[in-house]
């Protein structure tokens, strides 16, 4: 009998292994495809996960509470940043895990200059001057670039104008999701007649990643530009520039109509009795086109330079806020130990220690915020307009909630807020960031319908107490007043249980129903809805 060996070939099946990274103690799937996103969504379907796509992490209290949720597969697309653009229209069309400019904190280590969407529009050197003709340019940014273009858009962000809007530049997103059966992809392109009904307007901007995962979206830009401007600091009540609290006349506008004349503008608010200055950064567009070759930026300076150094001069101001926070915090803590409570002594020392506060940030105040300096800049439209990009979110970190308001109801709420900052409890340390927005389509836009006036609650991210708390002051006071606000959604929200919870909000969104109904049909199976929204928003689980 003989034997007959046959020999088959062996193959042998590599599955590819999925990149992920832990960040902040947390399991984050890297894909780099759109297939593996894909991939992604039918195991969290398998899994009965919720699904949460980070971004840059500016958005801390979404990033922060959706990170611990325990069920919920996590995604960052680093790697889907790949750019394409047609230099003779303009057109570009960007995947979602494109920076809009460094991120110096991208825990992936992917983020460069070189590989952020708007050096690939209007490339420039280190020292922020063109090698070659203006590119192009978006309409409008917001005061850092550090975000995702997924990220930006998915919270409804936005720069402070009113005549120019990031999102007027859209022209159409790619949404993965995983429909009744099984995943697909669904392009939204913006209608030709700008019809509102249209689902582009739920699904594009402000859609907080309900829909789906977008992947990437589509761009018009328009010619690059410069800008030039001026940062003036003025005594709240003495200001010939702009009428803050009245309602202007012809040589000093009011504040809703100084917004609504410059190009771009933000103010800086510091309340307190101490100070109670305003700081007003404000800028306009220039030909970019002209003279290019010789254009030399002179950036704008957000703090100066002590001993050669920003970096320095950020650290001793983190360092000067929070000893002025914590100082007169830790003595009534240990007085308290010695004296009766409520007795008139004790009461005496807390007066004295809050005497002692003001007097420490007023000499901060004076060093880092002069009253009458001027100071001129001019610079490109993607290093000039991002103006907080100089600041550092770990050496002086800053947490915020933002409440949007119809712009006719500016001096109004100035004048309130006036009054309310006399309490020292509500004017607190630090300062309040006052800028507008351009009107909005997008169905869940905080601008909705109405050009706004944004309220920036500012605390100090290291600060002894709560600022939850600090927050429901305002989120309390100013609907009690008869100022309904739409809160930016990528930064504290009021108690979805409370007054201005879920209830209110809905109330403030003409188009929420018709949202709902199309997140629905997006989402069926509710991967998307994390514990975070499920509560902030009131949807099922």
């Amino acid at each position: 009998m003989r034997l007959i060996y046959l020999t088959l070939p062996i193959v042998i099946r590599f599955q590819s292994i999925m990149q992920t990274q832990l960040i902040n103690g947390t399991l984050v799937y890297l894909p780099h495809s759109i297939d593996e996103v894909k991939d992604l969504l039918r195991q969290a379907k398998q899994s009965s996960q919720t699904v949460s796509v980070r971004g840059s992490g500016h958005s801390f209290p979404l990033t922060d509470q959706t990170a611990t949720a325990a069920g919920c597969l996590h995604i960052m697309l680093s790697y889907l940043n790949a750019v394409s653009l047609d230099k003779t229209t303009g057109l570009v069309t960007v995947q979602a895990g494109c920076h809009l400019g460094l991120d110096p904190f991208d825990p992936t280590g992917v983020s460069t200059t070189e590989n952020s969407l708007c050096y690939q529009l209007d490339p420039l050197d280190k020292d922020g001057r063109r090698q070659s003709p203006p590119g192009w340019a978006l309409p409008d940014l917001g005061g850092i670039t550090h975000q995702t273009i997924g990220g930006f858009m998915a919270t409804g962000s936005s720069g402070g104008s009113t005549k120019f809007a990031f999102e007027d530049a859209l022209r159409s997103v790619r949404v993965v999701y995983y429909g009744e059966t099984d995943v697909a992809d669904r392009l939204f392109e913006r209608p030709a007649d700008n019809n509102p009904d249209d689902p582009f307007f739920g699904a594009a901007f402000a859609s907080m990643g309900l829909m789906g995962i977008v992947v990437e979206a589509t761009y018009q830009c328009i010619p690059a530009f410069n800008i030039s401007g001026s940062e003036q600091t003025f005594q709240q009540d003495e200001c010939a520039l702009v009428d803050f609290f009245g309602p202007g006349n012809a040589s000093t506008p009011s504040l809703q109509r100084f917004m609504e004349a410059t190009d771009y503008t933000r103010l800086m608010w510091w309340p307190q009795a101490a100070e109670q200055q305003i700081v007003i950064w404000q800028a306009s567009r220039t030909d970019a086109s002209e003279n290019w070759q010789t254009f030399v930026p002179k950036p704008y300076l957000e703090v100066p330079y002590i001993v050669g150094s920003q970096e320095f001069a950020e650290w001793l101001a983190g360092k000067l806020f929070e000893i002025v926070d914590r100082l007169p915090f830790f003595l009534g803590q240990l007085f308290a130990l010695w004296f009766d409570t409520d007795s008139p002594s004790y009461k005496e020392i807390l007066a004295k220690l809050e005497t002692l506060q003001d007097s420490m940030l007023r000499m901060i105040l004076r060093f880092f915020v002069t009253t009458g300096e001027d100071q001129a800049f001019s610079d490109t439209w993607w290093n000039g307009l991002p103006m907080d990009n100089q600041m550092s979110d770990k050496l002086f970190p800053v947490w915020f909630t933002e409440l949007w308001i119809p712009i006719d109801q500016t001096q109004a709420a100035m004048n309130f807020l006036r009054t309310f900052y006399k309490d020292p409890e509500n004017a607190g340390i630090f300062s309040a960031e006052l800028y507008a927005a351009k009107a909005s389509n997008f169905w869940l836009s905080p601008a909705y319908k109405t050009d706004v006036f944004r309220i920036d609650v500012f605390w100090f991210g290291l600060n002894e107490e709560n600022p939850v708390d600090y927050y429901n002051r305002f989120w309390t006071a100013l609907p009690a007043a008869g100022f309904d606000f739409r809160p930016h959604w990528g930064k504290y929200l009021p108690d979805p249980n409370g007054p201005q919870g879920t209830t209110y909000l809905r109330s403030q969104y003409p188009r929420w129903e018709q949202f709902m109904a199309l997140r629905q049909q997006m989402d069926p199976h509710n991967l998307f809805v994390t514990p975070y929204w499920q509560r902030n928003l009131g949807l099922g689980s």
